[in-house]
Parts: structure tokens; C-alpha cells; sequence
């Protein structure tokens, strides 16, 4: 085989798995936190103007703010990291936290230990499309892969 014969199947066997196109740089990414898109509610009414801070930790913390809209709702995009946990056979697990300071007050919403590095996997595949009631007591909330603690609820699929 010509050496241009080789590269090209060296390529195509790096950048497909499992019938999904992959890159090289996606090769050992890791979805630390998936996207969020929420709407915080205080008493039923929109929680306008607060702050809300979102956290994943594997290897290093990753800590990101926004504000809520007059609608209280806020958005985050995904985090990804590289890690070598995604190649070799070895359980991750990641820190999620998310915080909303209202009103003088400081609510957790969301914390859980992320086990599968997939993008969407906290609830099963489902977006995390939420909504937060700061009043809400937090639950346990068990999925394939994790134990959330949260005060947010999604309509499930």
C-alpha cells in the first residue's frame, strides 16, 4: 500500500467509532456539564436579576456566572475537558454544582457527581431544561448514572 493509503485509513480509523464521526481533537473530551437552560422562580414569580454560578470539577474547578433575564431564565453552554478517563478504562466523576443568589440569599439548585462522560447524560439523555423553585425543598433524584440533589424539575421523556 502507498504511503498516502496508509494515512488515509490511519485517519479514518481514528476519526470513526462505533459509526459516529469523530475528530482527532475530540479524541479523550469529556462532557463535564451539559448545557443548561433554566428558569428560576421565587415564590412562582420570576426570579429577575439573580446571580447564578455553575461549577464542574474534575480535574481543575471550572466556575462560570451569569445573571437571569426580567423572565428569570439563564442559559449555559457545555463544558467540555480533555481527559485521559475517556480512552482508558477508568470511572470519572464530576463535581457539579449550581448556585442562585437572590434576594440577599444564596440557593443551592443542583449539585451531583456526573459518572458518564457523555454530553446530556445527567438525565439520561435528556436537555437540561429546567425549572428551579427557590422555595422547593431539594430532592434526591436517582438516574442511570447519578444522584442528583435538586430543587428543579424537567418533564421527562
Amino acid at each position: 500500500m502507498s504511503r498516502l493509503a496508509n494515512t488515509l485509513l490511519l485517519i479514518v480509523c481514528f476519526t470513526t467509532s462505533t459509526g459516529y464521526a469523530m475528530s482527532l481533537f475530540d479524541a479523550g473530551k469529556i462532557c463535564t456539564f451539559s448545557q443548561v437552560n433554566a428558569k428560576v422562580t421565587f415564590n412562582g414569580k420570576p426570579a429577575t436579576g439573580a446571580l447564578v454560578t455553575r461549577i464542574a470539577k474534575l480535574k481543575e474547578t471550572k466556575k462560570e456566572e451569569t445573571t437571569t433575564n426580567t423572565n428569570g431564565e439563564f442559559s449555559f453552554p457545555a463544558i467540555f475537558e480533555k481527559s485521559l478517563k475517556k480512552l482508558l478504562p477508568m470511572e470519572i466523576v464530576v463535581s457539579q454544582q449550581m448556585l442562585v443568589e437572590y434576594q440577599g440569599e444564596t440557593y443551592e439548585i443542583w449539585a451531583n457527581g456526573k459518572m458518564n462522560p457523555d454530553e446530556n447524560s445527567e438525565l439520561d439523555g435528556q436537555p437540561l431544561n429546567l425549572n428551579c423553585e427557590l422555595t422547593d425543598e431539594l430532592r434526591t433524584h436517582r438516574t442511570s448514572s447519578s444522584l442528583i440533589m435538586t430543587n428543579c424539575i424537567w418533564e421527562e421523556q
